[in-house]
């Protein structure tokens, strides 16, 4: 092999990390410049175009990323995130202001403030001021990740256990940014069915807490003080099943990409609960708690980053090829 073909190759070995659109349109465009640039006899790229070929490759495959995020499919996911989100943690905040059995209740001034961030952000997001309710998105998220941040001193672990819900926080602070600009996305279908189910799900939480106050001990059976049969679990499969029907009217594309956008928060409960179980036991049985070092942070900071990446990659492979498979069921069929 020559030092010409064996130049030749890598280039194109190089050039498989660019979309493969991009290579049929400019690859023998690009390759024709970076053989003419070459040195007499030189069979390896140097390392500056591998440099610039790679990180050329990651910008033109961030481009297609970002335009295809711009479509209508994922508006109107982000729409139904957006919504749905807010909703949520709206619930999960008048949850907080709910008195538990056997223990002193008192509401304080924050515990009224975070339900009432979210209620201003949804009511703005339902009646089309979108700049206004990114606004409220953003200050809500932000409080609710100093609420959370005050706890880390210390119970780091408590942190951990909440680092979901700050996950949904960002993710419908994020949303509605993206949505305030651009064309009003469509509202999702069946959102009301969402709050049916965030409804019901409400219901089996205080079902659950107020279970031995109001129906006694007799209405359960008990295993070591403990609820074997807990009256909220029947509520919870049926707020899981409206919550399923309400994800499922929405169009095809719109489903792939709400679990996409949804993705990071599955993705960070998983870590927390598999990857830092032993951190979290072992932080609680010392006197002083055990703090995060920084490669754990990097992990929690990473993961829905990650996760939301891969999902966006996995999405637009599996509609790529679903679209092929669909043009050559045409062609057989003409």
């Amino acid at each position: 092999m020559t030092a010409h073909d064996e130049l030749e190759g890598s280039y194109r070995r190089l050039m498989a990390a660019y979309p493969r659109r991009h290579r049929r349109e400019y690859e023998d465009e690009m390759l024709g410049v970076l053989m003419a640039a070459a040195e007499p006899g030189q069979r390896r790229p140097g390392v500056r175009d591998r440099a610039d070929l790679l990180v050329n490759a990651l910008a033109v495959r961030l481009r297609g990323w970002v335009g295809d995020l711009g479509d209508d499919a994922w508006r109107r996911a982000a729409s139904a995130v957006q919504l749905v989100g807010a909703l949520f943690l709206l619930a999960v905040g008048l949850r907080a202001l709910l008195p538990v059995p056997m223990l002193h209740w008192s509401a304080s001034a924050p515990d009224v403030a975070r339900p009432a961030g979210w209620a201003i952000a949804l009511t703005l997001a339902l009646v089309g001021r979108r700049r206004v309710a990114a606004a409220a998105a953003v200050a809500a998220a932000a409080f609710e990740f100093v609420r959370v941040a005050r706890w880390y001193d210390f119970s780091p672990s408590q942190v951990l256990q909440a680092s979901w819900l700050l996950t949904v926080a960002l993710l419908v602070a994020l949303t509605s940014v993206w949505l305030a600009r651009g064309e009003r996305a469509a509202a999702p279908r069946g959102f009301w069915w969402f709050g049916a189910a965030l409804a019901v799900a409400a219901g089996a939480r205080a079902a659950d807490l107020y279970q031995g106050r109001f129906f006694g001990p007799t209405w359960a059976i008990t295993l070591d003080d403990q609820f074997a049969f807990r009256i909220g679990g029947p509520l919870q499969l049926i707020a899981v099943v409206l919550a399923g029907w309400a994800w499922w009217r929405q169009d095809g594309p719109v489903r792939r990409r709400i679990l996409a956008l949804t993705a990071p928060v599955a993705a960070i409960a998983a870590v927390v609960t598999y990857g830092f179980a032993g951190f979290m036991f072992s932080s609680q049985q010392f006197p002083s708690p055990v703090l995060l070092v920084p490669a754990q942070w990097v992990v929690l900071v990473a993961t829905p980053v990650v996760t939301f990446a891969l999902a966006v990659v996995l999405l637009h492979r599996w509609e790529r090829l679903s679209t092929l498979v669909e043009l050559g069921r045409q062609a057989e069929k003409g």
